[in-house]
């Protein structure tokens, strides 16, 4: 009995014919309020299908809101069904990428119920969204479509085939900043490719939603990964025109002409819009029925699809978008801590505007290197002086000798030096006090005045050679006076 309308209970609907709510059978209806798993608490129904029900969970300790499928129980002891339910957990596992819904924990509860805890998405499915919007913007669009396509290359990396792309399993929330982020769930019928033929299911045997199958799909042909390009290509046909690619899709004329013809024109099922050609080339490619004739990459088809939309006609709302996600890639750059080079951040820019409007002058200080160079000659000078002093002292105390004539020449070269600097300095002091008295007269030329120090010079030698004259006559003086031995 339908707990909404009354009537008879259908579990192969899922939905309420009345309203379209979920429908709860009764012997499921008590796990609101329960605890699964001995750790998730069930607040409330998210949606039902064919394969169990999904329920809203918090973890208890870890206060982590989660989705929670809960596999039917009529189903628990199919294998096929039990081995899908293991499928989709043991594959969507083995992905670590932000566009797919993480899987949490998997197992079966002592009452018997096997319940999968996956990544709750506060948002809807893609299919929900165009239910209510008909088509969305191509820019949306766009972006949406990229994302999912950065998942499904991340599963056939790993060599796993979603085999089931459909809006139903495009989930889409909003971001704060308006743009939207894309999660991909449902591997229930992914295989895991082989390296050799990559043929993911027997020939003549075909599983998927027959709406968004690719031609080799309905065929019952070997699959590989670009079966999942032309069922995403399907689904980015719709959310841009509101419309299947190909005239009554769920007919078996549409079933036929998909595996021999080309998609519908973008301007003929939507003429609301200019569409460049390249988009139209895109959906040609993608949909082409020789797998051979699609695209390399699933990726390759979304960030060309991407390209393409970006030459339409810009308007406010995709600049709007455009403007979000940009700044968004902006905010993620300035986190980065590696800059590239040649690439000035925000904050960089700031310090090299400050840097050159504070620019100091030119500082005037002696270079530290000639500097120390410099002071590196004073011990030198200083090891020079205390030897010559050493020699002095000890020839000085010698009656004669070699020693003897040392000391007398460095002690006449002494005084030499100290008649010169005293001189020198008189000279300095008198010339100084000369033109300090005569500062306020003019300027007179200093020409004559080399005459007058040439000579003072001169006469300031002249002591210097009497004295050393006389030292050295007064040595051999000595000399002579020493008795010979």
């Amino acid at each position: 009995m339908c707990p909404q309308c009354g009537e008879d209970y259908d579990a192969t609907v899922g939905f309420c014919a009345k309203d379209g709510t979920p429908l709860v059978p009764s012997s499921e209806a008590n796990l609101i309020g329960k605890l699964v798993g001995g750790r998730y608490q069930i607040h409330k129904l998210l949606g039902e299908g064919g394969m169990g029900q999904v329920y809203l969970a918090e973890h208890v300790r870890m206060k982590r809101k989660s989705a929670i499928k809960i596999m039917r129980a009529a189903l628990v002891h199919e294998p096929e069904a039990l081995q899908r339910f293991t499928r989709e957990a043991e594959n969507a596992s083995k992905i670590s990428h932000p566009n797919v819904a993480g899987i949490f924990d998997f197992g079966e509860t002592d009452e018997g119920l096997v319940y999968l805890a996956m990544e709750f998405i506060d948002g809807e499915s893609l299919s929900a969204t165009l239910k209510r919007e008909v088509a969305m913007h191509p820019v949306v669009a766009a972006d949406i479509i990229a994302q999912a396509s950065d998942a499904l290359q991340a599963a056939h990396d790993l060599g796993i085939l979603h085999r089931d792309i459909k809006p139903d399993n495009v989930m889409v929330s909003q971001r704060s900043d308006g743009t939207f982020v894309v999660k991909l769930v449902d591997f229930g019928i992914a295989r895991t490719m082989e390296r050799g033929s990559q043929q993911v299911t027997r020939t003549g045997f075909a599983v998927g939603t027959p709406e968004f199958m690719s031609p080799e799909q309905l065929s019952g042909d070997v699959l590989d990964a670009r079966s999942d390009q032309y069922s995403l290509a399907l689904v980015a046909f719709i959310a841009l025109t509101g419309h299947d690619a190909f005239a009554n899709s769920s007919s078996k004329e549409s079933l036929i002409a998909r595996l021999t013809s080309r998609p519908r024109r973008l301007d003929e099922v939507r003429s609301d819009l200019e569409w460049p050609e390249s988009i139209q080339e895109v959906f040609d490619q993608a949909l082409a029925p020789d797998p051979a004739d699609r695209f390399p990459s699933v990726a390759e088809f979304g960030n060309t699809l991407a390209n393409a939309v970006s030459e339409m006609t810009p308007s406010q709302t995709a600049e709007m978008y455009r403007h979000a996600l940009g700044q968004r890639m902006s905010n993620v750059g300035s986190r980065t801590p590696i800059e590239n080079p040649g690439v000035r951040t925000p904050a960089t820019a700031h310090v090299t505007q400050k840097t050159k409007a504070q620019k100091p002058a030119p500082s005037r200080r002696k270079d530290p290197a000639a500097l120390g160079r410099r002071r590196s000659v004073f011990p030198y000078v200083v090891m020079t002086a205390a030897i010559t002093y050493g020699v002095w002292w000890y020839g000085s105390q010698q009656p004669s000798g070699a020693a003897r004539n040392a000391a007398d020449v460095i002690e006449a070269n002494a005084s030499s030096f100290k008649t010169w600097v005293s001189g020198f300095v008189a000279k300095s002091d008198s010339t100084a006090a000369a033109d300090s008295s005569d500062a306020e007269k003019p300027a007179v030329s200093t020409a004559p005045r080399r005459p007058r120090r040439r000579a003072d010079t001169a006469a300031a030698k002249k002591p210097i050679d009497t004295a050393t004259t006389a030292a050295v006559d007064t040595s051999a003086r000595r000399d002579t006076t020493i008795p010979p031995k």
